[in-house]
């Protein structure tokens, strides 16, 4: 009996001090942000079509003689939520438009990951206050949507990755780096992969419980009705003319499908709390997750919103390199670019293109620092000072204004400008545009220091400095 009683003891002794280990390292290990950009991404947009959709119609959604009426909103308020607020009632109705266009561009800057952290605030108070104006209009979507954006702004994390913030700091670093080029021309920025933050794995792990209280009480809500338990729950929502998107009632011929997909969707909400966990099971899990919500959005497009916003949530549970990968899943590098070093326009431009590669997709060489035939035999050095050459891993090589497109294509920022710069009409232009800006830029020598590295010197210095050089200006890059 003393043996089993020590070996109690020595037991919840470990437990003490296992339970500690097990939360510090589930709330406060360092996690990888990208997942958080991309909620942020989602969100924001969703919010930002939500505001445009009220604004469509601004004074019969938030004005005094609108549906809903101030005075009466805040009466029930006071009795149901004295809590509750909305800057929109202070807001007079000849400000509401100025007022809209305003949290619109707020919206706009936390989509794009500008000023994060005081954008995820101001996001997240238009959210709610909108909202909460119009109480007729709330639904699953607008409580949803709030709370991913209070996670995101309570812990700092919503600009860590997939950020204009980032991508800033990012090109601050690239500009120092190819003002500290190497001797070969090469210049290295540290790899784009955002460090793992404390902040970012608070984030996740509030997102990912609250997912699991969702699902969870909506199943066990689910289990109150008795057409679930009967497994006629999802035909009495594609019979509905209210919300009938395709007819489906030719299903009602089968109604062993009807059962299997109304304890389907019921088993999943009621095993997400506890088999999201399992890692092996996760994968698909979220497949299954993201098809039911597809389901419901083609039957109900009501709830179409509300969907993506889960789906948005669901993100947190997918990891960032895999994220990752899925862009930068190709041969590292891609390709060579060589560029005119002695050029501050090129330096410049290829600051830009190494602060939009995190996964550094582009290895950049300084033509004027390297032996070119070395690079890709068969190049001349005449050649690349009239345009810039792109060596492809495979060999080929492209020049100029298709360098440029090919490497938009390649880096997921810059894509949708490469995608249109690649319309018919548009590529002739560019290339004219190309070589017209090329043959304007003038040469400097290289230099070491990092602000002559980046920027051009006055006109005539940097002209007397090409003259002694022996580089003739106006050389395209």
């Amino acid at each position: 009996m003393r043996r089993l009683l020590n070996d109690l003891l020595a037991y919840l002794a470990d437990l003490r001090g296992v339970v500690p280990r097990g939360w510090d390292a589930f709330f406060f290990r360092p996690a990888d942000p990208t997942a958080l950009g991309l909620i942020r991404v989602a969100v924001g947009m969703l919010a930002t079509w939500n505001l445009w959709v009220f604004g469509l119609d601004l004074h019969a959604y938030l004005g005094t003689e609108g549906w809903a009426d101030p005075e009466w909103v805040r009466l029930a308020y006071r009795l149901e939520a004295p809590g509750a607020w909305s800057f929109w009632f202070l807001v007079p109705d000849s400000w509401l438009r100025p007022a809209g266009l305003a949290c619109l561009a707020v919206l706009a800057l936390y989509t794009a990951g500008l000023w994060s952290r005081a954008t995820a605030v101001l996001a997240w108070a238009i959210v709610v206050s909108t909202a909460r104006r119009v109480p007729m209009a709330l639904f699953g979507f607008d409580q949803a949507l709030s709370t991913w954006m209070l996670y995101l702004a309570v812990t700092g994390a919503s600009g860590q990755a997939v950020s204009l913030d980032r991508f800033l700091a990012r090109r601050r670093a690239a500009r120092a780096a190819v003002a500290r080029r190497r001797r070969d021309g090469r210049w290295v920025v540290d790899p784009g992969a955002p460090a793992p933050t404390v902040s970012a794995n608070l984030a996740l792990r509030l997102i990912q419980l609250h997912l699991a209280l969702i699902y969870g009480m909506a199943g066990l809500a689910k289990l109150q009705g008795q057409a679930w338990w009967a497994g006629k729950a999802i035909w009495g929502v594609l019979a509905s003319a209210e919300f009938r998107t395709f007819d489906l009632t030719w299903l009602v011929d089968h109604p062993w499908l009807l059962n299997l997909l109304t304890h389907a969707s019921l088993a999943l909400e009621l095993g997400y709390p506890a088999l999201i966990w399992v890692r092996r099971l996760r994968p698909p899990l979220l497949a299954a997750v993201a098809l039911m919500h597809a389901g419901i959005g083609l039957t109900a497009p009501g709830l179409i919103e509300f969907g993506l916003t889960m789906l948005a949530g669901n993100l947190a549970f997918v990891p960032g390199p895999w994220l990752r990968s899925l862009v930068a899943g190709r041969e590292q590098p891609a390709g060579r670019v060589l560029y005119d070093g002695a050029c501050p326009r090129c330096r410049a431009s290829m600051a830009l293109i190494g602060a939009a590669d995190p996964d550094r997709m582009i290895e950049p060489v300084d033509l004027t620092a390297v032996d070119v035939s070395a690079v890709r035999p068969g190049l001349t050095r005449e050649a690349c000072l009239r345009a810039m050459h792109l060596v492809r891993a495979d060999g080929r090589v492209v020049v100029g204004y298709d360098a440029l497109r090919t490497i938009g294509l390649w880096l997921p920022l810059t894509w949708p400008l490469a995608v249109a710069g690649s319309l018919p009409g548009v590529t002739a232009a560019g290339r004219h545009v190309y070589h017209a800006l090329a043959a304007s830029r003038l040469r400097d020598v290289p230099c070491t220091d990092e602000v002559c590295g980046i920027h051009p010197q006055s006109g005539q210095g940097r002209a007397k400095q090409a003259s002694s050089a022996g580089h003739p200006e106006g050389t395209p890059p």
